[in-house]
């Protein structure tokens, strides 16, 4: 089976390639980022998102490991800040689902990360609890608008143990998890019949 991995090559996304290649099942990995990965893509470009498809065809699952947003007291917010925090955590990752259900095998599945942002809320977060919010959102009513014999699901991890040197100024109050715990959700998914589904990793 074919999985493609965006973000593979990051914290979450690189656990979520080790964790699939130590499944018993047989996977093929293709991982994609901005800059690395085997193939290049920007996720807020409907243009580029089609041009990766277009170079590496059908595949059986889509995980989506990638998107940001920005971090920044409220009153500081600008409209540059809304923007990409919108096109890079959320439309980027609605556009993997609108277009890549194009090139996923009947019976496959696509993942979408979201975040605990969403539900814990800490200081300079509102861009991060919105989109995540709306990530999770999405996932759940594509699930079963989507008119394709294939599966929509989602994850929400709590900041990583391997990220609190970087980002745990930012995250004070919410519990670490292992990076691993939020991978194994990911393959789990992949691995079940389940389709609408947010799996929460706090």
């Amino acid at each position: 089976m074919k999985v493609l991995v965006l973000g593979g090559h990051g914290t979450l996304g690189s656990a979520v390639v080790k964790e699939l290649k130590e499944s018993s099942r047989n996977y093929e990995i293709i991982t994609a980022g901005r800059k690395t990965g085997d193939v290049q893509v920007d996720m807020s470009s409907e243009k580029s998102i089609r041009n990766m498809f277009k170079q590496i065809g059908k595949v059986d699952h889509i995980v989506s490991a990638a998107g940001s947003a920005a971090v920044k007291e409220l009153e500081n917010i600008t409209q540059e800040d809304i923007m990409f925090s919108v096109n890079n955590k959320l439309v980027g990752q609605v556009n993997i689902v609108l277009i890549g259900s194009e090139y996923v095998k009947e019976k496959g599945s696509i993942t979408l990360v979201a975040g605990i942002i969403k539900d814990k809320f800490i200081k300079q977060g509102t861009m991060l609890a919105s989109t995540n919010g709306a990530v999770a959102a999405f996932a759940k009513a594509a699930a079963l608008d989507i008119k394709q014999n294939i599966r929509i699901n989602c994850v929400s991890p709590s900041v990583f143990n391997e990220s609190m040197e970087e980002y745990g100024e930012y995250f004070k109050g919410i519990k670490p998890v292992p990076v691993k715990n939020a991978a194994k959700a990911f393959v789990d998914l992949i691995e079940s019949d389940k389709s609408g589904e947010e799996v929460k990793v706090y």
